[in-house]
């Protein structure tokens, strides 16, 4: 005879249930995606309205995008340029600042802070920031138009000066025999011409800024932050480094302005 079966639940049998699966953490990098394509959309209309020159509705713009993304050094540069053609050189100087903390061989806001500092009438500030684009990317014509303005602006200012100053009594010339001999050149002549056929159009450079290291009204541009003296320093060493360069390999010959000045010397675009 079948007995029937029945199933018993053992006593000592445990249990089992499923546990819930952990929930992965979301990335926050697609928020972060989304917020850099929301800047550059803002920057991009902006520009449109920069070219058609309605600087205050740019300014609007890019004022939003620094919003969502305070470290956005395009947006600090493109504000910076703005705020120069609204005429508040200041608040230009500040965002050109505010992108060199974040890196401080950004070239656009070198350029920009140098800019800046010339419409503020900082002249030789100004032109330690041109020399410092000139020395970083020395392929840029810009940063050479800069520092030929900028020098022009500090010789204004030093010519207006020597005006204000009584007139001097001049010394009598006197007449050289006209059978004299030139004297034959010394060393230091010889090495100033050397050096004006190996750096070429950069030589006026160079001399403009050690006689700028010899001048007694230097020391007041010194602050604690910048150092004029030190810019300066810095870029007559980097022309010596380039002008040894040249000499060792093409010796006696000019650098070729049309290089510096020709087609690929244009600032990038923004």
């Amino acid at each position: 005879m079948n007995r029937p079966r029945f199933n018993i639940p053992l006593r000592n049998q445990k249990k089992t249930m499923s546990k819930p699966a952990k929930k992965r953490p979301k990335s926050s990098k697609p928020v972060v995606d989304e917020i850099e394509v929301a800047c550059k959309n803002l920057r991009d209309e902006a520009l449109k309205y920069m070219k058609v020159r309605n600087f205050n509705k740019a300014l609007g713009l890019y004022d939003q995008a620094l919003e969502m993304n305070t470290n956005d050094q395009s947006a600090l540069v493109a504000r910076s340029k703005c705020y120069l053609q609204l005429g508040e050189p200041a608040k230009a100087l500040q965002d050109a600042e505010t992108a060199l903390l974040l890196d401080k061989t950004n070239i656009r806001a070198i350029y920009q802070k140098a800019e800046a500092l010339y419409y503020l009438g900082q002249f030789e500030h100004s032109l330690m920031f041109f020399h410092r684009g000139l020395r970083l990317r020395p392929e840029l014509a810009s940063f050479r138009l800069g520092v030929q303005k900028t020098q022009e602006a500090i010789e204004n200012t030093i010519g207006s000066n020597a005006k204000n100053q009584p007139p001097q009594k001049k010394a009598p010339k006197v007449d050289k025999p006209k059978s004299a001999k030139k004297p034959p050149l010394t060393r230091e002549e010889l090495d100033k011409r050397a050096a004006r056929r190996l750096l070429g159009d950069l030589y006026v450079d160079k001399e403009y800024l050690e006689n700028l290291l010899k001048h007694p009204d230097l020391k007041k541009a010194d602050t604690n932050t910048e150092g004029v003296s030190e810019f300066a320093k810095d870029a007559i060493n980097f022309l010596n480094n380039r002008q040894e360069f040249w000499r060792q390999q093409k010796p006696c010959t000019s650098l070729n302005s049309k290089k510096l000045n020709g087609n690929n010397g244009a600032m990038p675009r923004w």
